[in-house]
């Protein structure tokens, strides 16, 4: 069985360390992804790895992309390796280089090039004596130690190298858990069922911790195996189909490989041999497709088990023959030997041979030395049935019980249930951790009751404290219009009693002083004075009662009268006048001071123009320029210079009157070119 090696990824302490969070984040959080989310990573790193060329963090994404198509696609990790071997400095990155290295052994034994394979291994070894010191390189050599052994047979050189790594690595991490689902895999094929299932479940718990989907996986994978070795059919199978619905999830082709290799061993045992015949055509396409030669080998092996026990030994010789010649391929000595021991007994069921017996005491020797006590079981029963043949019954009767004790070590009744009662165990553990989650979440329910309440109070006293303070505001803002509105009316009362003593008082005051003068002298001449003076007092008081009355507040009121009043000159004087308005300033309000002050403005320009200009026309233009308004009054008279003419009060007045509004007067003119008033005053 080929399990993922653990440990082959790692990220240095030093070296663009933002980068290296986030590819360590992308990593660990592979494992709950889609297959959308995979190739997001994969192009995420293959952009990483264009960037940084000449640094650890490209070769970091080297190795992390050698990592995701570890169980899609061989040749890539080949080619992401070897980059990593022609980009790493020996003496410098050499935690780089011992991964790559481990990644190219991994490779070359699954493709069948068991020399590469040895080599790139030496090679880690290499590494290891040149860096005595530095565990990180001798942790994942030893990785790849145990599992390149493993994957040989040779279980019992392999094991020093897994224990290590158990025993060094103290984090509760993937990495932990990683090696204990390696330790139980080797306990698995040395026949020590126990021992493995105890590891797998340690593995399992610690992967579901952690909510590795991946090593979860693999996990019910190895359950699967010591459920089926120890003929715990339903067990072995209820695992098998939950590691493929997860490997399927996670898009994990060499991992359903292997999952239905074993969901057809399952089939096989229940002798429902249509089915397990289907699991392992398909298995065997896979691992060709993928160029697997170790994974083909072991699926036709298997397949010529389930065509021997259906008494079709010429399909089961074939599928042997073939697998026996891979394994010698690709260096698999336990596959070889038990394929060819297979091969021995279809001999003995076909043609009785009797020149057996040095080829399968090898045989025994060869799984004796690699330490699977359970194909050591099959041997010796394989010695019992030839000696028994030739008639040798001191023999036969030996290796029977060497069989028979053998047997009962490992698939007797007390592994059996100390298997189950690790299962037990693990189930409980789950239901107990089941059960304080749902502790957890009542005593959550009743903090999140609590915080709802305490929500609720506090939103009802925010509730109120806004009402208050609503009310307060609201209350506040008509004490301050209130008294916003008596400064403005008592501004107007000022302005109005201004206006009454400096316009109208001082004129009733020329009135009396000419109607003394009328009774004692001339009294035509007096009388039109007064009658002048009168006429003047009436239009201002006029023109005081327009400005306070609130029907004028809009601009429109304040066109109308400017529109009579330019009438009333010009047309007597015979002068034609235009007034051109923008649509938008009708329904525009001004305050009393603006209206009064923007009308007198314009009457001041229309006299002067009606007195003054003797010309014949007069342009008038009131608009809106960001967010002012813009009078502006033309004439085509005869104008004036304005350094040689002394400035009235006309002027003076109508420039003050603009200043008190925050505006701006100009005027412009030129002999012979007219006059131009403009007024800018701002909307507020």
């Amino acid at each position: 069985m080929v399990v993922r090696i653990w440990g082959n990824w790692f990220l240095p302490g030093k070296a663009s360390q933002n980068l290296k969070k986030y590819l360590l984040i992308l990593f660990l959080s592979f494992y709950s992804w889609t297959t959308v989310a995979q190739s997001k990573v994969i192009d995420s790193l293959q952009q990483i790895v264009s960037l940084h060329k000449r640094d650890t963090v490209g070769l970091n994404a080297l190795l992390l992309l050698s990592n995701e198509f570890l169980r899609k696609d061989l040749q890539k990790v080949k080619e992401y390796s070897m980059q990593v071997v022609k980009r790493a400095d020996p003496k410098n990155e050499t935690k780089w280089l011992v991964s790559a290295y481990n990644y190219l052994v991994t490779f070359y034994q699954q493709t069948g090039h068991i020399d590469s394979a040895q080599y790139f291994l030496n090679q880690g070894e290499a590494l290891v004596r040149a860096n005595p010191t530095n565990f990180r390189v001798k942790f994942n050599y030893n990785q790849s130690a145990g599992l390149f052994y493993k994957n040989l047979g040779d279980y019992k050189r392999a094991l020093p190298y897994v224990l290590e790594n158990v025993n060094t690595w103290k984090k509760e991490d993937e990495n932990k858990a990683g090696q204990l689902l390696n330790l139980g895999n080797l306990y698995f094929n040395m026949g020590e069922y126990k021992n493995a299932a105890d590891a797998h479940i340690k593995s399992l718990q610690l992967f579901e911790t952690l909510k590795n989907l991946r090593g979860q996986s693999f996990c019910y994978q190895s359950l699967g195996n010591d459920f089926l070795f120890l003929n715990q059919y339903a067990n072995a199978k209820k695992y098998y189909e939950r590691s493929l619905a997860l490997k399927e999830q996670l898009d994990d082709k060499r991992g359903q490989l292997t999952t239905t290799i074993s969901l057809g061993d399952v089939h096989k045992e229940l002798n429902e041999n249509q089915k397990a015949e289907g699991y392992y055509k398909s298995a065997l396409e896979t691992a060709r497709s993928m160029k697997l030669v170790v994974e083909e080998a072991r699926v036709l092996h298997q397949w010529g088990l389930l065509y021997k026990r259906m008494n079709n030994f010429k399909a089961a010789r074939e599928n042997f023959t073939r697998s026996i010649a891979l394994s010698k391929q690709v260096g698999d000595s336990v596959t070889r030997a038990k394929t060819n021991s297979e091969l021995i007994g279809l001999d003995l069921i076909e043609q009785g041979k009797r020149d057996t017996e040095a080829e399968l005491l090898k045989g025994l020797n060869t799984i004796i030395r690699t330490g699977d006590k359970q194909q050591q079981s099959v041997e010796y029963w394989r010695l019992s049935e030839y000696y028994a043949i030739h008639k040798n019954y001191e023999k036969a009767l030996y290796y029977m019980k060497e069989h028979q004790a053998l047997s009962d070590s490992i698939e007797g009744g007390t592994v059996v249930l100390q298997l189950k009662e690790l299962e037990e165990k693990y189930q409980n553990e789950k239901h107990q951790q089941q059960i304080e989650l749902l502790k957890k979440d009542q005593e959550l329910q009743v903090l999140a009751l609590s915080r709802e309440r305490t929500n609720v109070i506090l939103i009802a006293f925010a509730l109120i404290s806004v009402v208050i303070i609503s009310v307060l505001l609201v209350n506040r803002y008509r004490i301050m219009n209130r008294a916003k509105r008596e400064l403005e009316l008592e501004k107007v009362r000022n302005h109005i009693a201004r206006d009454l003593h400096d316009d109208i008082g001082s004129t009733l005051s020329s009135i009396n002083i000419m109607s003394q003068l009328a009774m004692n002298g001339d009294a035509k001449e007096h009388l039109n004075k007064i009658a002048l003076h009168s006429a003047q007092m009436m239009e201002n008081m006029s023109d005081i009662v327009w400005s306070i009355n609130p029907k004028n507040d809009t601009l429109e009121q304040v066109v109308l009268k400017m529109k009579e009043f330019a009438f009333e000159m010009l047309e007597p004087k015979e002068i034609s006048h235009t007034f051109q308005l923008d649509s938008n300033l009708t329904q525009l309000k001004l305050d009393v001071e603006k209206r009064k002050n923007l009308f007198l403005i314009f009457k001041e320009a229309i006299n002067n123009a009606a007195k003054y200009s003797e010309g014949s026309k007069v342009s008038i233009s009131l608009s809106v320029r960001q967010n002012k308004i813009q009078l502006s009054i033309c004439d085509n008279g005869k104008g004036f210079d304005e350094e040689a003419v002394r400035r009235g009060n006309g002027l003076i007045n109508m420039k003050e009157r603009a200043i008190s509004m925050g505006g701006q007067f100009s005027q412009t003119s030129n002999p012979e070119n007219g006059t131009k008033i403009q007024v800018d005053i701002p909307i507020t």
